[in-house]
């Protein structure tokens, strides 16, 4: 592998990742509500495919120092004052759950899943829905929002103890 390729695979800076596990890296400044929920999205991903997941620092545009600390720990691409969760396989990633969401209509389902696709922070979703959503629904719901978008996109589902992905 060249230099220049291995280096879209790593955020600048992994010696201040924390590793967890086996496939898994956190940075210290990953902080805040989200940490333990993407630990464990990032976990999933990581175990179901064998391969590093890295969960990215947490700036906001409110902290000191934030746009200098975002050029220093933040990969190359990163929209400014957006803070993709995860970097995997050279791509930002964005981590949702619905795990807490109710299965409705089958035309409001299908809206309550695309309304989660938005990939306004993040190349990729990886997103965990509930085992009471249809399979056929999320197929649809997923194929639809890609088939619409303009641009390429992949999306991570963890469906119980499965993984999909959609492109």
């Amino acid at each position: 592998m060249k230099k220049e390729e291995e280096n879209e695979l790593f955020p600048p800076h992994i010696e201040t990742y924390q590793k967890l596990g086996e496939y898994v890296y956190v940075s210290d400044l990953h902080q805040g509500i989200e940490r333990v929920e993407n630990i464990r999205l990032a976990t999933f991903l990581a175990e179901k495919t064998k391969e590093i997941v890295f969960i990215l620092p947490i700036i906001q545009p409110s902290m000191k120092n934030s746009k200098e600390l975002r050029e220093k720990y933040l990969p190359v691409g990163v929209k400014e004052n957006k803070n993709p969760d995860f970097y995997f396989r050279g791509r930002f990633v964005d981590g949702k759950s619905m795990l807490n969401s109710e299965l409705t209509d089958i035309k409001k389902s299908k809206r309550n899943i695309q309304n989660r696709l938005s990939f306004s922070q993040s190349e990729d979703i990886l997103i965990e829905i509930p085992l009471l959503y249809p399979k056929n629904i999320i197929d649809e719901a997923i194929i639809g929002q890609l088939n619409s978008s303009k641009h390429k996109h992949i999306v991570y589902v963890i469906y119980g103890e499965e993984l999909f992905m959609y492109k």
